[in-house]
C-alpha cells in the first residue's frame, strides 16, 4: 500500500513539473491565464476558478464520490502526508478537501473521512490544480 502512494505522489509531482514546460510550449496568441485564484476567508486554502479554455488544455475530468470511496487518481498526498481531493462545488472551480483514506483496493480509495457521496472530485487534471494553486 506504501509503495502505491509513492508511486502517486511520484506521477502527481512529475505532472507538476510538467506544468510550466507546457505553458511554455503553448503558441496561443491569448496571454491570459488559464486560471485565477481566489482565498478562501480563514483558511489557508484558495480556489481555483478556471476558464473553459484552461480545463479543456488539461483535459480535466470529474466524478462524483460514491459510498465514501473515490478513484485512487483524484488522491494526492502532500509532503507532510495529508491528502487531498479536489473538490468542485461550482462549474469550473476547484477546492482543496483533506480527505482520510482507510485504503486502497486496486485503483480505488476507501475513505474515513472526506466529501459526502454525490460531491464531484476532480480525477484527472489533480496535478494542475496543484501548480495553479501552490504557483508552481
Amino acid at each position: 500500500m506504501e509503495r502505491d502512494r509513492r508511486w502517486i505522489v511520484a506521477a502527481l509531482l512529475l505532472g507538476v513539473l510538467l506544468l510550466p514546460a507546457c505553458r511554455a510550449a503553448s503558441s496561443g496568441t491569448d496571454e491570459s491565464e488559464p486560471y485565477t485564484l481566489e482565498s478562501i476567508e480563514g483558511t489557508e486554502l484558495s480556489r481555483v476558478i478556471l476558464t473553459a479554455k484552461g480545463a479543456e488544455r488539461i483535459g480535466l475530468e470529474t466524478t462524483t464520490v460514491v459510498g465514501g470511496t473515490v478513484p485512487a487518481s483524484a488522491i494526492w498526498i502532500d509532503v507532510d502526508g495529508q491528502e487531498w481531493v479536489y473538490t468542485s462545488p461550482e462549474p469550473l472551480t476547484f477546492v482543496r478537501e483533506a480527505v482520510i483514506v482507510d485504503r486502497y483496493e486496486g485503483d480505488v480509495a476507501m475513505l474515513s473521512d472526506g466529501p459526502t457521496s454525490g460531491t464531484e472530485i476532480v480525477i484527472v487534471g489533480v496535478a494542475e490544480l496543484i501548480g495553479s494553486e501552490f504557483g508552481i
